[in-house]
């Protein structure tokens, strides 16, 4: 392997650790609480290393939730193709979404709370990110649409709003890893009520 090669590999895997630590941080203290120096020391690098990865501690959180967010899309996009029709497919999301909040509930927490109202982010990558993962659900409605199976008349703003809105209120309310699946199927249950044709 060359230098040049080695440097690279280094680089990722320093970058790697880095947003490692600043998780763990933010998802442990929050984002205000964690600061840039507990977090290069937790990944064992000076602090001004950790400056040539991210300007700001703000922007630290950005890399950390879009690399979050890649990971969720990916692990999205096998669970729905398993699926066949739109109601089951709209209830493996749903039960995906459920999870966020409690595999994540630190990231579910600052995405739903902190991140979305920050100034500039609906020009920021996570904007773009989460029209991904909407579009996902808003492709799986309009399948459902076209099977006949939810109401052609559908307002799909407002369907995606009550989805999302309705799994993320619910869940910060309190779903735990024993609740997720019956609160996911009782929430799609209702939801599916309103919708279906």
């Amino acid at each position: 392997m060359s230098i040049r090669r080695r440097a690279l590999v280094h680089n990722r895997d320093r970058e790697a650790e880095i947003l490692d630590a600043a998780q763990a941080l933010f998802a442990e203290k929050g984002f205000e609480a964690a600061s840039v120096a507990e977090i290069a020391r937790r990944a064992d690098v000076a602090e001004g290393t950790l400056y040539l990865y991210a300007a700001t501690k703000r922007d630290l959180l950005s890399r950390v939730v879009e690399r979050w967010y890649a990971g969720l899309i990916e692990a999205l996009k096998p669970a729905i193709a398993a699926e066949t029709g739109a109601r089951d497919r709209l209830a493996a999301f749903a039960r995906r979404h459920f999870s966020v909040f409690v595999e994540h509930a630190a990231f579910g927490r600052l995405l739903a709370r902190d991140i979305r109202s920050e100034p500039g982010y609906r020009d920021s990558a996570l904007y773009r990110m989460n029209r991904d993962y909407t579009r996902l659900f808003m492709d799986i409605v309009r399948d459902g649409q076209r099977e006949g199976v939810i109401r052609a008349d559908l307002p799909l703003d407002i369907a995606r709003d009550l989805f999302f809105g309705g799994i993320e209120h619910t869940a910060l309310s309190g779903v735990s890893r024993e609740t997720l699946g019956p609160r996911a199927r009782a929430f799609l249950d209702v939801w599916w009520e309103a919708v279906r044709a």
